[in-house]
């Protein structure tokens, strides 16, 4: 099993400050969540996710002694780190710094790290795991995994939030075809992008366009997911399929198509629903999530997801409202940023529990909704939205842009931004940032930011 580490940008800054005291190497005690992924969309085989909750800066209690080139910690002190554990469902960690810049574990980092390994086995049992956290004095950093004294693995890290950073010694190539891109991004943009796993859920007006892109862009791994299928209704708006395609499902239609453009992505196309449980997988396993669905349900979950799972989400939406046949009251291409600390969909009044439920019943139960619909309980059920594919297609470049600046930075350290909008009958963009409801207790209170796999999902009844 392989398992990935997820740093919250929130706490990235504060990681690095504990992991050196000047001169001397310094650290924390760490407390991870756990993401259990039974299989993953790509390899086909169960892997992990492992959360930073929490850091515990070492004390002059916790340290035995410390040099430029060596920390030996007490491992007395981290018992109260492992009851912390235990009490809370959480791996413990250890992290710490090399201020000389030596750019690996030591011998003396390995006699530390199997000491608190067996006190940790000592007071768990023999199935009790270490993680082990090496920060540099130039920005990476280094994880691995200490599941028996002689077994210790190696872990990507991602750090994420309004900014996306990838850490790991996979070998670095080069790739000629994406060599004018590097140009502008530099060519660790490209290495990021390759390494990254990403979801997009929606294959229709916006998210066919994004996916293609992402793809040409140089992401490898990719998932599609969407219940639909391809009619002569939405056909004018998709892209990467034609008339022949009609009556296929969307997103299988959409891998396709991307797998024949011979561009080595590995593409996974689903013919579902991502809120039924069965696609829980397709969701842990990613590391970014572009949601461009146009149904209130999957965004209320995809919208809990984020601060859960400390994953961000791209939330893609186009709204038209007319006066008249021919008369645009208002065109509106939307991309909003979920990530803790930033206002979640509710609070920003994008999403509404009432048609996410209507929604639901028509899933779960069709013909009690079809009655609800004449009887008048349910306004509009059933009514088509309008689109155009210019429009669709331009929220979808939106959407690229502000993943490219949260994995590049290309607009500088103030250029992230929790939403745009783009006013088509204007024109005009704007930037909104919003502050969440102080009693939201999803992105106002951070009781559940990071807290990995619960029971039930997201907290969330099904």
């Amino acid at each position: 099993m392989t398992t990935n580490i997820v740093i919250p940008e929130r706490l990235a800054a504060a990681l690095r400050y504990a992991s050196f005291d000047g001169e001397n190497e310094c650290g924390a005690w760490a407390l991870l969540s756990k993401s259990q992924i039974s299989c993953d969309p790509w390899s086909r085989k169960p892997r992990e996710k492992l959360i930073l909750r929490h850091l515990r800066p070492l004390g002059p209690h916790d340290i035995d002694s410390a040099s430029p080139v060596h920390l030996t910690v007490r491992t007395a002190a981290f018992m109260h780190v492992l009851k912390e554990a235990a009490q809370q469902d959480l791996m413990p960690g250890f992290l710490h710094g090399h201020p000389s810049g030596y750019d690996g574990f030591s011998d003396t980092d390995d006699q530390n790290e199997r000491a608190l390994l067996q006190a940790a086995k000592n007071r768990v049992g023999s199935t009790a795991h270490l993680v082990s956290l090496l920060c540099l004095p130039d920005g990476p950093i280094r994880a691995r995994l200490w599941r028996g004294h002689n077994e210790v693995v190696s872990c990507p890290v991602t750090v994420s939030g309004k900014a996306v950073e990838r850490f790991d010694h996979t070998p670095k190539s080069i790739d000629k075809t994406l060599d004018r891109q590097s140009r502008v991004f530099g060519e660790t943009f490209n290495q990021v992008l390759r390494s990254l796993r990403v979801l997009v859920v929606g294959a229709g007006g916006t998210g066919s366009p994004l996916t293609i892109m992402l793809a040409r862009a140089g992401v490898k791994h990719l998932v599609t997911i969407d219940p639909d299928t391809i009619e002569d209704t939405n056909l004018h708006r998709l892209h990467g399929v034609g008339a022949p395609a009609i009556g296929a499902a969307k997103s299988l239609a959409l891998a396709g198509h991307i797998r024949s453009l011979g561009l080595g992505t590995h593409i996974v196309g689903v013919h579902g629903n991502i809120i039924d449980p069965q696609h829980r997988d397709l969701l842990k396993s990613a590391d970014i999530v572009f949601c461009a669905t146009d149904d209130h349900a999957g965004r209320m979950l995809l919208n809990r997801f984020a601060y859960f799972y400390d994953t961000p989400v791209i939330d893609l939406g186009l709204a038209i409202s007319k006066d008249g046949p021919r008369r645009v009251r208002d065109m509106t291409g939307r991309v909003s940023l979920l990530y803790p600390g930033a206002p979640c969909l509710l609070c920003r009044n994008i999403v509404d529990p009432r048609r996410a439920r209507e929604e639901e019943l028509k899933r779960r139960d069709p013909e009690n909704y079809g009655r609800q619909v004449q009887e008048g309980y349910i306004i509009g059920g059933g009514d088509p939205e309008p689109a155009f594919i210019a429009m669709t297609t331009s929220v979808a470049c939106m959407a690229l842009e502000e993943f490219t600046q949260m994995l590049s930075g290309y607009r500088g350290d103030s250029g992230n931004v929790r939403q745009r909008l783009r006013r088509f009958q204007i024109p005009e963009d704007r930037i909104s940032g919003g502050n969440p409801n102080p009693d939201c207790p999803l992105c106002a209170q951070s009781d559940d930011w990071g807290v990995g796999d619960t029971t039930p999902f997201l907290d969330r009844v099904a």
